[in-house]
């Protein structure tokens, strides 16, 4: 490994307005205490700093603690406290971590070397190359050579390992002479700090994600949303009130077999949701675990033999057996299943309101017609031509309102993808806990769901209505929600007064996309404008990870996400 010495950074980052340094040598993240103290210790340093890591498996925090004992200064005892704090599980992918207030990021990929490469997207000022990449092979320099220039940033220089006796000099000029002239719709960053202001169309989970993730970067950002009302706990505060009687929903993450895309992008987003929303009160995001419990009919998978192939760890998802999985919930159930350790009852609206307490955000109230542009400035206009806010960015992201604006604002290609998305209704049921026995104290999950009590009810859910033509609480619904409580609680008999009352429920839409993937990322073709939608069942998983993710092209980061699903998720 080079010293911080040899990296000459003070030179290379004087006056930027960031520097993204990929170290492919990065072991337990030594190199990388020393380079975060030299941004510390100087004033000329990139406003924000970026390091990127490479790593076939990571320890877990108590050993890494142990490890940096013996080898990490005492100068640096603040940031190593910070950094195994931050420290993620040893789970495949990519893991974000922020400091000083967002200024420096790591980002760490985890499993095979090349196809960590080949997934991360990112403009890269300094490669600090391992041993482990260099081989006398040309095959093998020559596809290494490939993965630079598509990762390099203008001026991108290389930093070999101390001692290496092979003449790569020539890789080095090749890769200073290669061609800028491929920029991708995702290479859209403010270059000026007035251009850092944006507006949210939307204030569901999808434009609070995006509105906070802007906002913690230092953006000033409008959400409009025409679903709104006075709020008087705030003193008459304007305050966005489209989940106000959603009390509770689960967010929980989800395996498949191969690890698939979908499994893969519900781990990624329920990671970035415990890392943006861990300064929450537990009334708003209680970390109290889910089970989903083993099929007994229908399309029966086997759980157990899946957690033993995908090998996560056990603080991630682990199989638990019906009598630990009653132990857990709080109630005799009749079969195990996948125990998820993190996974979080939220509070909806409770959630949106301190995501818009984020200074930085204003809320307006108003219903986007369409968008125009003029002199560089996105205009969102209502439906009589007045503007309701200027900027130049704007990102769409409500639901399935997102289509007919970009639609009547003439920005989407013929063939846009979503134009197949379809609105789903549903509604959810709170059950009286007593009736439940008080309830599971986990979340208990598999054909539908029953949440913890809140204020002496549960909730229980969810209906599926395929064709509504209005999202309403309706007796089948509620029957249909109580029949799956009982199902997943092992509670045959329903109590026959409460199949006749008129439970309090929520019903809602669901903006579904073909493949269950959502929309994100910029509209092809048009500089500015962005679009988050499409979220389906998986609003409160994905939309903390969409909003960085646009937040963080928007900042010139690398991307918080692996470029194969960028690819699914991103087209328009």
């Amino acid at each position: 490994m080079s010293s911080i010495e040899a990296l000459h950074l003070q030179s290379r980052w004087r006056d930027r307005q960031h520097f993204t340094i990929l170290d492919a040598d990065f072991g337990i993240g030594l190199r990388f205490l020393d380079i975060w103290a030299d941004w510390q210790a100087h004033p000329q340093r990139p406003d924000r700093l970026h390091v990127i890591g490479l790593v076939n498996a990571l320890p877990d925090a108590i050993a890494l603690s142990k490890q940096f004992a013996l080898a990490a200064s005492t100068a640096r005892k603040v940031c190593v406290d910070k950094l195994i704090n931050a420290w993620p599980l040893n789970l495949p992918g990519l893991h974000r971590m922020d400091f000083e207030d967002g200024a420096v990021t790591l980002t760490l990929l985890v499993g095979d070397r090349g196809l960590s490469l080949e997934r991360l997207r990112a403009k890269v000022d300094l490669f600090c190359l391992s041993s482990e990449d260099l081989t006398d092979d040309l095959s093998a320099q020559g596809k290494l050579f490939e993965t630079l220039v598509r990762l390099a940033g203008p001026d991108a220089d290389i930093v070999f390992p101390a001692g290496l006796d092979v003449d790569y000099r020539e890789l080095t000029e090749r890769l200073n002479k290669r061609s800028h002239s491929t920029t991708s719709n995702w290479e859209q960053f403010a270059q000026k700090p007035l251009d850092r202001c944006a507006i949210v169309v939307g204030a569901g989970f999808a434009g609070m994600g995006v509105a906070h993730a802007l906002a913690l970067r230092g953006w000033a950002v409008t959400v409009i949303d025409k679903k709104s009302a006075s709020n008087p706990s705030t003193s008459g505060e304007m305050a966005f009130t489209t989940h106000a009687r959603h009390v509770s929903a689960a967010q929980t993450p989800m395996v498949s077999r191969d690890d698939d895309l979908r499994a893969r992008l519900s781990r990624a987003g329920s990671l970035r949701s415990m890392a943006r929303w861990r300064h929450l009160p537990k009334t708003v995001v209680n970390r109290c675990g889910a089970i989903q419990l083993q099929r007994d009919q229908g399309r029966i998978v086997d759980l157990s033999s899946v957690l033993a192939a995908l090998r996560f760890p056990t603080e991630w998802a682990r199989y638990v057996d019906a009598q630990e999985a009653s132990v857990l919930s709080g109630r005799k159930l009749a079969r195990g299943g996948i125990y998820f350790p993190t996974a979080a009852q939220v509070n909806p609206q409770g959630l949106i309101d301190a995501l818009a307490c984020t200074p930085g955000i204003q809320l307006l109230e108003g219903d986007v017609d369409r968008l125009a542009k003029a002199n560089d400035q996105w205009l969102a206009q209502d439906a009589g031509g007045n503007i309701l806010a200027q900027a130049p960015y704007v990102v769409v992201a409500s639901a399935m309102d997102s289509f007919n604006i970009l639609n009547r604002s003439h920005v989407l290609p013929e063939d846009s993808r979503l134009s197949k998305m379809h609105a789903l209704a549903g509604e959810i049921t709170l059950l009286p806990n007593e009736a439940l026995a008080g309830g599971p104290r986990c979340i208990v999950s598999g054909d539908g769901y029953v949440l913890p009590a809140v204020d002496g009810f549960c909730v229980a859910g969810s209906s599926y209505v395929h064709g509504a033509t209005q999202a309403v609480s309706t007796a089948e619904g509620r029957i249909g929600n109580l029949k799956r409580a009982a199902g997943l609680l092992n509670q045959p008999h329903i109590p026959q007064d409460l199949c006749e009352t008129a439970l309090p429920g929520w019903a809602g839409w669901r903006a579904v996309m073909p493949g269950r993937l959502p929309v994100v990322g910029p509209v092809p073709e048009t500089y500015g404008l962005w679009v988050a939608c499409g979220f389906a069942s998986r609003g409160l998983t994905w939309a903390p990870l969409a909003g960085d993710l646009i937040a963080a092209a928007l900042n010139a980061e690398p991307l918080p996400l692996e470029n194969d699903i960028i690819d699914a998720i991103s087209a328009i």
